[in-house]
């Protein structure tokens, strides 16, 4: 019998992290699943793990393809009607799958999930990937542009796959992104399940964490977008836009430099310009605004709650965006 829901996890050099990753998809309270761990070329023993575990597990094993590959591997194995991501540094709590089940039941479509961000000094229970508004259905065609609001702990149809094609295996970071516009724009619609019930690992280890690498691959995303999708005049001018300088990942980064090396005026510029692409994201509207009362008063006094909240977390540079 089929289950209802395929868990893929892509994984690689993931020994010192899978074996919690699929612990927690297996401890979950809704039973009707499978795990499919697609190995991605490790060779610390990621496999070895992967084997030892008791369930409904499978493991495939690929040479190094990149994680859009091993998702896209993943889902080819996958039996079950609905598909459910979980990486292999992340972890669900035992409630997290009955929860975005019971919302896609409701309403269809995409489901995403909250989750507390697992910094390197753990987590605190008022840091949360989503806080306030999620974008309304009328307004995710231009949130998507902005910037990725879906986490990659989403849940959605199998059939979504066969409609909009597999992942794009030539982005090796913001494939997910990629993905998720394709489907957003194919007139998909994305609900959030609001309560934290996972932890996501923010920190240097993780394929995000090469923001070189991701910032050249958001870059080849809106790169011949319009070719891709159906663009209003607003969103064509917005992409133009990003396509005619520095993103808002860039200039948040560079107002956070500027900002540690108490460069005031610089910092609220470069957070200007980031808001300005990226309303939506709160943090960013918040220093350009306050910056712009006066940087060289209240810059320090923004800089100082930063690097607070940086020491407390466990932030490095390196860890920004």
């Amino acid at each position: 019998m089929r289950p209802r829901v395929s868990v893929v996890m892509p994984a690689h050099q993931a020994a010192w992290c899978i074996g919690a990753a699929a612990s927690g998809v297996l401890w979950q309270t809704f039973r009707d699943l499978e795990l499919v761990v697609v190995d991605d070329g490790s060779t610390d023993g990621t496999a070895d793990v992967v084997a030892a575990l008791d369930g409904p597990v499978r493991l495939l094993r690929q040479e190094n393809q990149g994680v859009a590959s091993a998702r896209n591997r993943g889902i080819e194995a996958a039996t079950g009607e609905l598909i459910a991501f979980c990486d292999a540094d992340d972890l669900w709590f035992e409630e997290h799958l009955s929860a975005l089940v019971d919302l896609y039941d409701r309403q269809g479509g995409i489901v995403t999930s909250n989750c507390y961000w697992l910094f390197p000094r753990g987590i605190h229970p008022t840091r949360v990937r989503y806080k306030g508004r999620f974008p309304s259905p009328a307004r995710q065609r231009r949130a998507i542009l902005e910037q990725n609001f879906l986490s990659t702990m989403s849940l959605f149809p199998r059939s979504l796959v066969e409609e909009i094609g597999p992942f794009d295996e030539s982005l090796r970071r913001a494939e997910d992104w990629d993905f998720w516009l394709r489907a957003i724009f194919a007139g998909h619609r994305v609900s959030l399940q609001r309560q934290p019930l996972a932890l996501y690992r923010w920190g240097d280890a993780g394929l995000s964490a090469d923001w070189r690498e991701m910032d050249a691959d958001i870059e080849a995303i809106f790169t011949g977008l319009e070719q891709r999708v159906q663009l209003t005049e607003d969103e064509r001018s917005y992409v133009q836009r990003r396509l005619g300088g520095p993103g808002p990942r860039v200039l948040g980064r560079e107002g956070d430099a500027a900002l540690r090396a108490g460069r005031y005026r610089h910092a609220a510029r470069a957070y200007r310009e980031a808001a300005r692409l990226c309303p939506a994201e709160r943090p960013l509207v918040w220093k350009a605004r306050v910056l712009s009362l006066f940087p060289p008063l209240v810059g320090p006094l923004v800089r100082a709650r930063q690097l607070r909240i940086e020491q407390e977390v466990g932030w490095e540079e390196d860890h920004q965006r």
